[in-house]
């Protein structure tokens, strides 16, 4: 069965409804013909001009993205600006953007879900309840084994394939219980919850210095797994549901993973 833009707009409001973003978010379709005819989607993180050749490359006429490829509005378009740049290539080769962002966060088997996932963690719940009072931002979950702080950042790194993390807190604290948020989460609210909940280290990315002594100041140990790792995996989990979306109900496109390292930092 051929496959149009909105075939593949139903299929991820199913996954992740936009309803479930925050107010302050910008999701759905970003750029494109909800009639498009499609054959090929490539998920990424984000939107960059190594990924726009990329999916130029694969034949991609869609790319879903988790940050949002348009988030401020846009004064104007012109090719000397970077953005309007990637703007104007995506249009000239047909290329649609739809990008699912906190609804994504929220979503059963999102962002949260595949890092509570990717570390096993047990009998896991919400870490702060939503406005609708039924979805949860973050999750909270167990060990399957205690662990020092040490050892589980050792862990979050193997886990992660990261070389370093950050970490504030002693050492040998023991840690069972994990809150986790994925991108930037570090402020106090997310703090508070995860300490009221009972949480030995909250797991999040961008945790700036004065976040690291705030957590000190509650008694928190925190992990800052860096929000590019955090969330870069969802491609690959959004890309297997896609293709098993598309086996069980005959539908003729393929969706295939981004395969660049777009980390804007470098760690040395």
């Amino acid at each position: 069965m051929s496959v149009k833009c909105y075939d593949i707009i139903k299929i991820m409001e199913e996954y992740a409804p936009l309803k479930m973003a925050e107010s302050w978010d910008n999701v759905g379709l970003m750029l494109g013909d909800e009639n498009a005819d499609l054959k090929m989607v490539l998920t990424a993180l984000d939107i960059n001009d190594n990924v726009i050749d990329e999916a130029i490359n694969i034949g991609a006429d869609m790319i879903i993205t988790h940050h949002p490829f348009i988030f401020k509005p846009i004064k104007n378009i012109k090719y000397s600006d970077a953005q309007g740049r990637r703007i104007i290539k995506l249009i000239k080769n047909n290329i649609s953007v739809y990008s699912s962002h906190t609804n994504l966060d929220i979503a059963k088997g999102g962002t949260n879900d595949t890092i509570c996932n990717i570390l096993g963690l047990n009998n896991v719940s919400g870490l702060i309840e939503c406005e609708d009072k039924i979805n949860y931002l973050g999750r909270v979950g167990f060990l399957k084994k205690d662990m020092t702080l040490t050892e589980f950042s050792e862990y979050v790194k193997l886990k992660l394939k990261l070389n370093v993390v950050s970490v504030s807190g002693n050492g040998n604290t023991i840690v069972k219980k994990v809150g986790v948020c994925t991108g930037k989460a570090s402020g106090s609210v997310y703090m508070n919850a995860a300490k009221l909940l009972g949480c030995d280290v909250y797991l999040t990315g961008d945790v700036g210095y004065h976040d690291a002594q705030y957590a000190l100041d509650i008694g928190l140990c925190v992990v800052d797994a860096t929000h590019y790792a955090l969330e870069v995996c969802i491609t690959n989990v959004l890309c297997s549901y896609m293709n098993e979306y598309a086996n069980k109900n005959g539908l003729n496109f393929k969706c295939k993973a981004s395969e660049l390292n777009i980390e804007t930092f470098n760690y040395i």
